[in-house]
């Protein structure tokens, strides 16, 4: 047998972090929040676009009868709840998450109540349209309905 041979791989990124120069961590944040509010106009645009589209899909899933058809309802409200919760749209967010865990629950093979999504996406509409002025026109009451609506639909265990 001949002796093992032992390669040493250089780490480029151990390398990079002992090198001078670069930036901290303060300056790098910054940065990343600078390139964020460069894209904030076309987000909140696309969370109208996204917020009617859910509506599209959820015609569609009611119409077709079929668990699996709440797939992209979920995704397409996932993502909504991402944005909304990257640009502090909290309300938003919580409608997303709330139907995220309606179209979850029903895709898991329980019978859909389609007004719950219905009342849902209809929230969410409207949440994206006032976007970061839904706090100040009462998006709490929206919020509060969508509650309600859920612990009516999926009661805690």
């Amino acid at each position: 047998m001949s002796a093992p041979r032992v390669f040493v791989v250089e780490n480029t990124l151990a390398k990079m972090a002992r090198e001078p120069g670069g930036r901290n961590a303060e300056a790098a944040v910054k940065a990343a929040e600078l390139r964020i509010d460069g894209v904030k106009d076309v987000s909140l645009a696309s969370l109208i676009e996204k917020a009617e589209q859910l509506g599209v899909l959820a015609a569609e899933a009611r119409a077709s009868g079929e668990s699996e058809a709440f797939g992209p309802v979920y995704d397409l409200s996932n993502a909504i709840y991402g944005v909304a919760g990257a640009f502090g749209l909290k309300g938003l967010a919580e409608a997303a998450f709330s139907l995220c865990d309606l179209t979850d629950h029903f895709r898991s093979g329980e019978e859909a109540n389609w007004p719950a999504i219905d009342v849902h996406v209809d929230g969410i509409r409207l949440l994206a349209t006032l976007g970061e002025k839904a706090t100040a026109a009462g998006a709490d009451s929206v919020l509060d309905g969508l509650r309600k609506v859920r612990a009516r639909v999926m009661p805690a265990n």
